[in-house]
């Protein structure tokens, strides 16, 4: 009876020691230099003063260009809403890069994407990762009953609705930066454009791009986009059709989930995660389902037991989208057809099942060229056929002859 009550007494000590420590426990990528990040002020617009420019290592992800951050507190004045910011971007002048804005899980924040922000940018992206205040990290941290506040915090964002308008503000902003002369703006091609998420972040992506919003109210879709990264999207079983639910997604899409990718606060099943992808019809689109990974490996798991398999499933994520970005925010003719052969399974390095749905009618121009060397075997061929989508899916597991070519490939 002494012990349940000495352990009773010291639950809740526990509980705060963990919180505090969850964040400390989460490690940046090895390639990372020095970075910082910022608190919320409530200003007005931006300025050169919003937030340190920082510069990071040279050989961030094995890019070709050396990477810097800046931080931003853009200000809603018609929401009366703060949206922070912190931009990754190549660290060179007088060049235009594709933008990719970025929005994270339930609880999360800038810094536990910091992983895609470092990868993207030194690939050539000026990458934003947005802060979304009331669903955010703040909602949980140095509190004891931290899945109780999640639950809260779901109830009022659950339908994506305000974390989309935090990125339709943010288009806003990156326009006013390249229009006033700001000399980030200088770098930003406002022409290719692209949304990207986890979790509730994913679900605003595709809100963006012409989902039907969950709360059945106005469409929240932007024309500016041009394609989307959908990380475990929660799936909402009320919209009942799903086929009319993304009819209106017309870009290209990427999605990525986890054979354990069971929600924690949400209901959505990891098997549930693939509904888009199955529903969409309008343009191509590429599924990753990543063997053994769960609902936390996209922002990192809390203790540090984990790090070394989240480091694994982040390794293949940023590797995977950031080829697809490069065949559809850059136009890359090459990208494409490896998004549509063997390399994009040899980039992944862990066991994963992929799907292709490519659209020869509707995405001509970025299809991959009749004359592209076949990456696959004969009944996986890169060019789908005339009459519509090819539906391609292989499974590699993590072999001694398949870590050799992914070696092979990275040199």
């Amino acid at each position: 009876m002494n012990v349940r009550m000495l352990f009773l007494s010291l639950f809740p000590v526990f509980c705060i020691a963990a919180s505090v420590r969850a964040e400390t426990l989460f490690s940046l990528p090895n390639n990372f230099d020095a970075i910082e990040f910022y608190s919320v002020d409530e200003g007005s617009g931006y300025s050169d003063s919003d937030g340190p420019i920082v510069q990071v290592g040279g050989s961030a992800a094995n890019g070709r260009y050396s990477i810097a951050t800046r931080s931003f507190a853009w200000y809603d004045a018609a929401r009366r809403r703060t949206v922070p910011a912190l931009v990754f971007y190549p660290s060179v002048k007088r060049q235009r890069f594709p933008v990719i804005v970025f929005s994270h899980g339930l609880g999360g924040s800038p810094s536990r994407c910091s992983y895609l922000g470092s990868a993207w940018a030194a690939r050539g992206f000026v990458v934003v990762l947005l802060q979304h205040p009331g669903s955010d990290e703040n909602v949980w941290k140095g509190k004891i009953r931290i899945l109780d506040e999640l639950r809260v915090a779901y109830k009022t964002s659950w339908n994506g609705r305000t974390r989309a308008l935090d990125i339709r503000f943010a288009l806003d902003q990156l326009e006013s930066l390249a229009s006033n002369g700001d000399w980030l703006g200088s770098l930003i091609d406002l022409g290719n454009i692209g949304v990207g998420g986890y979790d509730l972040g994913s679900l605003a992506a595709l809100l963006v791009v012409g989902q039907l919003p969950p709360d059945g109210g106005s469409s929240l879709a932007d024309s500016r986009v041009k394609a989307v990264l959908a990380m475990s999207p929660p799936i909402n079983p009320p919209q009942g059709n799903y086929r009319n639910v993304y009819a209106a997604v017309d870009v290209p899409a990427f999605f990525i989930s986890g054979t354990d990718d069971d929600g924690i606060i949400g209901s959505t099943k990891a098997s549930q995660r693939r509904i888009p992808f199955d529903s969409m019809s309008g343009n191509s689109r590429y599924l990753i389902v990543l063997q053994g990974a769960d609902h936390q490996v996209y922002g990192g798991h809390f203790f540090s037991f984990r790090a070394r398999s989240d480091q694994s499933f982040q390794r293949a994520i940023s590797r995977a989208s950031a080829l697809f970005w490069q065949a559809y925010l850059k136009n890359d003719e090459q990208a494409i057809s490896d998004l549509a052969g063997y390399r994009l399974n040899s980039l992944l390095g862990v066991a994963a099942t992929v799907e292709r749905r490519v659209l020869s009618h509707s995405d001509a121009a970025r299809s991959v060229p009749e004359s592209a060397p076949a990456l696959l075997p004969q009944q996986h061929s890169p060019v789908p056929p005339p009459n519509g989508p090819s539906l391609l899916t292989e499974t590699f597991p993590r072999t001694r002859l398949y870590r050799a070519m992914v070696a092979n490939i990275e040199k």
